[in-house]
């Protein structure tokens, strides 16, 4: 492994309890779009395959003209669920994260969701402080699995080389997003949607069950 100097953190499901929101808020977009049952079950198939890419990406697959509409459904649908379900971390991330940055490290969350959305969860979470760098496609051009996110985190953080930088996710979205940004560690991670074969199929160099398994690896703790 490389030196590393900046890690990229997925949100929901690597750092933040998916819980089942983001398919709420989708069943509930469905609904408002009024879609028929055989679509609503093969775009809900296609959503779970697509997990971690960008929203209104994934929408204008589904819904061409309509993927605007789609999108600001989904998001509304999804700052309710929250707010009904309630948001919390995956445990011990806060503090993994801490840890992290105190032995030198850079850190950056990357999302598929748009940037109010990002923020209305990092507010929910007591977030503002752990993350500086937070990016959405919004932001960067392109969602994953384009790797424009990862590489307007590198630029702002000024990373040595890409091949200092480490992915973090839990989606092969996310793995595919570190080949093609030319990091030099993708880490997948179990606590959300994809298996371990799917992401080590997808270019995950390790998989672990938690963020919190990275204090383990010897040269991020010793950096």
């Amino acid at each position: 492994m490389n030196d590393v100097e900046l890690i990229c953190f997925d949100m929901a499901g690597t750092t933040v309890l998916d819980n089942g929101l983001v398919l709420e808020a989708f069943r509930r977009t469905i609904e408002d779009l009024e879609v028929s049952p055989d679509e609503a079950e093969s775009a809900e198939a296609y959503v779970v395959e697509t997990m971690g890419q960008s929203k209104i990406e994934v929408f204008t697959a589904l819904f061409g003209v309509r993927a605007s509409t789609a999108n600001e459904s989904f998001e509304r649908n999804f700052v309710e669920s929250a707010q009904e379900l309630g948001v919390s971390e995956i445990p011990g991330a806060r503090s993994t994260v801490e840890t992290l940055r105190d032995v030198g490290l850079q850190v950056a969350l990357t999302t598929g969701f748009s940037p109010s959305t990002r923020e209305a969860l990092i507010d929910v979470l007591g977030w503002g402080d752990l993350f500086e760098l937070r990016v959405s496609p919004a932001d960067a051009g392109r969602g994953r699995p384009a790797p424009d996110m990862l590489w307007w985190c590198a630029l702002k953080s000024q990373i040595t080389s890409a091949s200092s930088l480490m992915v973090v996710g839990d989606t092969a979205s996310d793995m595919v997003a570190g080949l093609r940004a030319g990091a030099g560690y993708c880490v997948g991670v179990l606590s959300g949607t994809d298996d371990q074969a799917r992401l080590i199929a997808n270019g995950a160099d390790d998989v672990i069950d938690s963020v919190v398994d990275l204090l383990s690896f010897d040269l991020l703790v010793t950096h």
